[in-house]
C-alpha cells in the first residue's frame, strides 16, 4: 500500500500509501489524508543519455523524491542489508478486548512474511521479532481512531504513539528500528494496514522513523501484509496504480498484475522483481547483464525466485537503458519459490521509469497477450518468442536454457 497506507492495498504514510494499502490487495482504495510535510519536487534527470558501457551505466539514478524505483533508494528507507530489529506490539481495546488464547494465532499470522524476506533477499537481511507479552490495552476505544473514516498522517502517528505508550512500562525499545502494531481480530474496524517512515517518536532514548500497523485485512492475507508493507520501509514504491486508467475504470492493477508483491498482494506471482532485488542490494552487480544499444547482448537467466542462490554463469536479470531514467528489464519467471502458483512462464519483460512516482506506474510489465482474457496473468514471452522494443527497434528472442534458465539476447 501507499506510504501510510490504509486497508485497501497496503500503507506507508503518506497516503498516497493508505491508498496504496487497499489496492495491493485487491480492494477499493479508500480516502486518505495527506502525508506529513517532506520535501517535494522530482530530482533533475539528466538530459543527455550516453550509452552503456558497464553495469554501473544501468543503475538508473532516482528521479523523484520518497519511495521509488532509481538508485539508491531514498534516505527515509532502512537498510535492506544486516539485521532489521522489529517490535512487534500486540494490541486491544476496551470496546473490543482480545480473545484468550489469540497472542499466538496474532504472532503466527504475520511469521511468514519474515520468512519471506529473508528468502528473498537471499538471506542478506536477517529480521529480529521481539513481541511484547501478550496484548497491549489501548489508552482508548477501537472507536477512536478512523481507520474506517480514511486515516490520516495525524491520526495513524496517534494510534502507533498511543500503542508504543502502552508498551513502553514492559517493552524495551532502545534498540528497535521498525515497529510492528498488530490490532487484535475482535476489532474490525482496524481495517487495514498502513505503513509510515516519518513516525517521529522516542522511547527508551531511540528516535523511532519507521512503523506498520496492522489491521484486519491481516487476517486474509496473511504475513504476505507485512512483506508488502515492509517494502515501502525498505524504500519500495507501490506498483499497482493509485488511479486506474481512464479506458480501464476499476483496474488498479494495469500496471503489473500479480507480478510482485509491492503490486497485487494476493497475485500469483509475488516474487519482488529482480529490478527491486538490485535496488535493495540482494543482487550482486555481476548477475545484472548491461545491454547496450548498438551491440548484441545475451543472458542466461535463473529464476528470480532463485537468483540468490543461483549457479555461476547464471545471471538475474537484462537491462536495456533506453534513457537516463527509462529502461527495459527482462527476467526469468518459473513457478518455484514464492511464484510456484503462476500460470504462464517465460520471460517477463517490463520497463522501468525512475521519473514515476510510486502509485503512478514507475514499472509496467509488456503483455505478451495483449487483449486475453487473463489480463497480465499470462504477460511472459514463452521460450521460441520474441518482441521488438518499440522505440529503438532492438530485438529481444528467448530461447530456453539448461535446467529450467532462458536465455535472452538483445539485437540492435
Amino acid at each position: 500500500m501507499k506510504q501510510q497506507r490504509a486497508a485497501r492495498p497496503s500503507l506507508a504514510l503518506p497516503i498516497a500509501a493508505l491508498a496504496a494499502t487497499t489496492l495491493a490487495l485487491g480492494a477499493v482504495p479508500a480516502s486518505a489524508a495527506a502525508d506529513p510535510p517532506s520535501s517535494s519536487g522530482v530530482a533533475a534527470a539528466s538530459s543527455t543519455f550516453a550509452a552503456p558501457t558497464s553495469v554501473a551505466d544501468c543503475r538508473l539514478a532516482a528521479a523523484v523524491d520518497g519511495l521509488g524505483s532509481g538508485f539508491p533508494v531514498d534516505d527515509q528507507a532502512l537498510p535492506a542489508v544486516g539485521t532489521l530489529k522489529a517490535a512487534l506490539l500486540l494490541v486491544d481495546f476496551d470496546d473490543h478486548p482480545a480473545s484468550a488464547g489469540s497472542a499466538q494465532e496474532a504472532r503466527d499470522n504475520l511469521a511468514s512474511g519474515v520468512e519471506y524476506l529473508e528468502r528473498v533477499s537471499g538471506g542478506r537481511l536477517d529480521v529480529t521479532t521481539t513481541t511484547s507479552d501478550g496484548w497491549v490495552r489501548m489508552p482508548e476505544p477501537s472507536t477512536a481512531y478512523p481507520f474506517e473514516r480514511g486515516l490520516s498522517y495525524e491520526d495513524h502517528v496517534r494510534y502507533i504513539g498511543d500503542a508504543i505508550a502502552a508498551a513502553d512500562d514492559s517493552f524495551d525499545f532502545s534498540d528497535v528500528d521498525v515497529v510492528w502494531v498488530t490490532a487484535t481480530k475482535e476489532a474490525p474496524n482496524i481495517t487495514y494496514s498502513p505503513t509510515t517512515n516519518f513516525l517521529d517518536v522516542t522511547a527508551d532514548g531511540n528516535h523511532l522513523t519507521h512503523a506498520v500497523t496492522f489491521g484486519y485485512d491481516q487476517w486474509r492475507w496473511g504475513g504476505l501484509v507485512l512483506a508488502h508493507e515492509s517494502g515501502h520501509t525498505l524504500g519500495l514504491p507501490d506498483l499497482y496504480l493509485f488511479e486506474a486508467p481512464p479506458a480501464d475504470p476499476g483496474n488498479y492493477h494495469a500496471a503489473v498484475g500479480g507480478w510482485d508483491l509491492m503490486g497485487l498482494i494476493s497475485g500469483a506471482g509475488p516474487e519482488y522483481f529482480a529490478w527491486h532485488r538490485w535496488q535493495l542490494g540482494w543482487l550482486d552487480d555481476d548477475q545484472v547483464v548491461c545491454a547496450g544499444q548498438g551491440r548484441t547482448t545475451s543472458a542466461r537467466l535463473a529464476p528470480v525466485a532463485r537468483s540468490g542462490d543461483a549457479s555461476p554463469g547464471q545471471d538475474a536479470m537484462v537491462v536495456y537503458p533506453l534513457s537516463a531514467t527509462r529502461a527495459v528489464v527482462v527476467e526469468n519467471r518459473q513457478p518455484v519459490g514464492y511464484d510456484e502458483g503462476i500460470g504462464a512462464r517465460g520471460a517477463l519483460v517490463y520497463t522501468v521509469d525512475t521519473s514515476v512516482p510510486s502509485g503512478e506506474g514507475p514499472v509496467r510489465v509488456v503483455d505478451s497477450t495483449p487483449g486475453s482474457a487473463g489480463g497480465l496473468d499470462d504477460a511472459p514471452f514463452a521460450v521460441g518468442s520474441s518482441w521488438t522494443e518499440p522505440t529503438t527497434g532492438a530485438e529481444l528472442t528467448f530461447r530456453a536454457g539448461p535446467a529450467g534458465t532462458l536465455k535472452v539476447t538483445v539485437r540492435p
